[in-house]
């Protein structure tokens, strides 16, 4: 008998959020009317992402939100009018058959992401009792990988993290919960709204975390809290890859990730 596990490798559909809007100068500076059609060192930022999702062995189809070209997508769907549209349309058609399927969601502007670190995510995220992954980014990998980039932190007890722009997500929780994840994240510029969300004890231990003591809040008092919130089983996902967190948004960025991305060609 072989010792080898022949067993099929379980595959998840990927949805590309690609229908943010250029600001004015990217959109001047570039003539497009999308982020991601931005030019990033010869290729289009949609591409970068496009290509490491597509070549991990733990992907099969692949569908972009947007109003923009990707001849080897599954299916490229139209974008609505929030972020929340998009992801609920990307969702509903990797799900067409009414499964509760583990969707892995990307936006389309973090152009240094490895189909390594696509990998090592996916590979983290196997409880199936979990409708929704969160990674995680600790303070000290983003520098090391990317000095200079700014990102914004959050202090916890575990360390100083930031988040990852792949999630995944069980598209069951996404479809029946629709309204009150838009509920969310209608209130996330909001302090006051949000601390009506998330119980003001906690708001108020956030915001001692990060101004004196980061002990106040870990990671396991937010999963709870959020989960509780989105009526969703949450986790966060600690990972070293700054990749999955290092979004392109501006024409500064732009210009870090050109020189980046040429010095490594």
């Amino acid at each position: 008998m072989s010792n080898s596990d022949s067993s099929p490798k379980t595959t998840l559909p990927a949805v590309i959020l690609a229908g943010g809007v250029a600001d004015p100068e990217m959109a001047a500076k570039y003539s497009i009317e999308n982020r991601a059609e931005v030019p990033i060192a010869g290729k289009m930022m949609l591409r970068y992402v496009f290509d490491a999702i597509r070549a991990s062995t733990h992907i099969d189809d692949i569908y972009v939100v947007g109003n923009i070209k990707c001849d080897a997508a599954t299916k490229i769907i139209p974008p609505g009018q929030s972020l929340l549209d998009n992801l609920i349309a990307g969702v509903k058609a990797c799900s067409s058959d009414a499964s509760d399927r583990l969707v892995m969601v990307s936006t389309s502007d973090i152009p240094f992401v490895s189909t390594e670190a696509i990998d090592d995510l996916i590979s983290r995220c196997t409880d199936p009792d979990i409708d929704f992954y969160y990674p995680v980014i600790p303070r000290e990998a983003c520098e090391k990988r990317f000095p200079g980039m700014k990102r914004t932190y959050a202090r916890l007890a575990e360390g100083t993290f930031t988040g990852g722009n792949i999630m995944l997500m069980r598209s069951g929780f996404v479809l029946k919960n629709a309204d009150l994840i838009n509920k969310v994240f209608s209130a996330r510029k909001s302090v006051l709204r949000l601390a009506g969300l998330i119980g003001l004890p906690t708001m108020l231990r956030a915001i001692i975390a990060q101004v004196f003591m980061p002990k106040a809040l870990d990671l396991l008092t937010l999963e709870k809290t959020v989960g509780r919130i989105i009526n969703a089983r949450v986790k966060a996902v600690p990972i070293h890859y700054a990749e999955i967190g290092s979004d392109v948004d501006d024409l500064a960025q732009v210009e870090f990730a050109e020189s980046v991305l040429k010095s490594a060609s």
